[in-house]
C-alpha cells in the first residue's frame, strides 16, 4: 500500500516567499505550495512536465506568452521546457504536481536536514 500524508504537516523547502512542501512517489510528486499576495517566481523551466490546482487564492501565470488568472479548483497545464512564472495575486494554496520527480527539491530537502 502507499502512503498517506496531511500536506500541511510535511517538510518545508523555502523557495522566496513560496513555501513548499514536497511528496513524493517513484515517478510523480505533488507539492503543496503556500505564497502571501505578491509572491513571484522568476522566469524558469525545467524538463518536468507540471500541473498546478489552485486550492484558495488568485495565482497569475505566464506560459510562454499567454498569461492566464487561476482561481480555487482551476487548474492549468506547463508542458516540459516551457518558460513560465507565476504571481500570487493574493494569499494562495495550491498544488503543483510534476513527472518526474523533482530530484533537485528531494537533494535540498535532504540537504537541509543534514544542517538541522
Amino acid at each position: 500500500m502507499g502512503q498517506a500524508v496531511d500536506t500541511r504537516s510535511l517538510p518545508v523547502l523555502p523557495f522566496g516567499a513560496f513555501t513548499l512542501r514536497p511528496f513524493a512517489g517513484d515517478q510523480l510528486m505533488l507539492v503543496r505550495v503556500e505564497a502571501p499576495a505578491g509572491a513571484k517566481t522568476p522566469p524558469h523551466a525545467h524538463p518536468h512536465e507540471q500541473m498546478c490546482l489552485v486550492i484558495s487564492g488568485r495565482l497569475r501565470f505566464r506560459i510562454g506568452d499567454e498569461e492566464r488568472v487561476l482561481g480555487p479548483f482551476e487548474a492549468i497545464h506547463i508542458p516540459s521546457g516551457m518558460e513560465h512564472e507565476a504571481e500570487a495575486l493574493e494569499a494562495v494554496v495550491f498544488y503543483d504536481i510534476f513527472h518526474p520527480v523533482r530530484e533537485d527539491y528531494l537533494e535540498r530537502l535532504a540537504a537541509s536536514d543534514e544542517r538541522a
